[in-house]
C-alpha cells in the first residue's frame, strides 16, 4: 500500500511501501513562467519531517527550488537523485546526491527506479521517472511533450503535465493516455498560472471513454494506493 498527496503544480509526495518520495517540490515560489501564482502549495519546507528521496526532473524553478530542496535534506537526510544540472547547484554533501540520466535502472532504499526520456527542448537533461515499491509503480512525466517511447511505459498511476506552453496540452495528454501502458492518469502541472490554464473537466472526459482511469486531484488532496 502506499499514497500520492498532491502538493500543486508538478510537486507530489509519493508513499510507496515506507518509503517517502518528493518529487519536484515547488513549496514556496511565488511566480510560476513569470505570471503569478495562483494555487499556493499546501505545505512549507520547513514542516516536512520525513523524507526519504527527492527526486527533481530538471532545472527549471518551478520544478527545482533550491532552498526547498536543501532545507528537506537538512531536516531528513533525504537522497536527492536529480540530472547533472540539478545536482551541480545543490549546496549539500555529496553523499546526498545521486545522478539521474535516461535511460538508467536502480534500486535505492528499497525502491525501484527507471529514469526515462522526457521531451522538453528548453531543458538542457530533462528527465521523468518510474518508481516501484510493495506492488505498486508510479510514473513521474516531469515537463513533456508526448513522445513514441510512451508506449514503453509501464506503471499503475500516470503523473502527466496538460497546461501547455512548453509541455503537453489536453490534447496531446489525451493521445499519450492512449499510448501510455497505465491503470490511472492524473493530471498535473495546469491551473497554476494564467499561461497554463486549462479546461481540465475536457481532458478528464475525453480520457473516460478509453483504457485508462482518470484521477482529479486537488491540490492537498491524498489517495490511497
Amino acid at each position: 500500500m502506499g499514497s500520492i498527496w498532491y502538493l500543486g503544480h508538478s510537486g507530489f509526495e509519493v508513499e510507496l511501501g515506507g518509503v517517502v518520495i518528493y518529487i519536484d517540490p515547488f513549496l514556496e515560489g511565488t511566480e510560476v513562467g513569470g505570471m503569478r501564482r495562483e494555487i499556493a502549495a499546501p505545505l512549507r519546507p520547513g514542516e516536512v519531517d520525513k523524507a526519504d528521496l527527492i527526486m527533481i526532473t530538471h532545472e527549471h524553478r518551478d520544478h527545482f527550488e533550491k532552498s526547498t530542496v536543501e532545507t528537506i535534506v537538512g531536516r531528513t537526510n533525504a537522497l536527492v537523485i536529480a540530472p547533472h544540472a540539478v545536482l551541480k547547484e545543490l549546496d549539500i554533501p555529496s553523499s546526498n546526491k545521486m545522478e539521474a540520466v535516461a535511460g538508467e535502472n536502480f534500486v535505492v532504499k528499497g525502491v525501484e527506479v527507471k529514469v526515462v526520456q522526457a521531451v522538453h527542448p528548453q531543458s538542457e537533461c530533462p528527465v521523468g521517472y518510474i518508481i516501484k515499491k510493495g506492488g505498486r509503480s508510479v510514473y513521474h512525466a516531469g515537463d513533456t511533450y508526448e513522445f513514441g517511447g510512451m508506449f514503453d511505459i509501464y506503471a499503475d498511476y500516470a503523473l502527466i503535465p496538460i497546461g501547455g506552453t512548453y509541455t503537453m496540452d489536453v490534447y496531446s495528454a489525451e493521445k499519450a493516455a492512449k499510448e501510455l501502458n497505465c491503470k490511472y492518469i492524473i493530471p498535473m502541472h495546469y491551473n497554476t498560472s494564467e499561461k497554463i490554464r486549462q479546461n481540465v473537466s475536457e481532458f478528464i472526459r475525453e480520457i473516460e471513454s478509453k483504457k485508462v482511469k482518470p484521477i482529479l486531484m486537488k491540490v492537498g488532496g491524498r489517495i490511497q494506493i
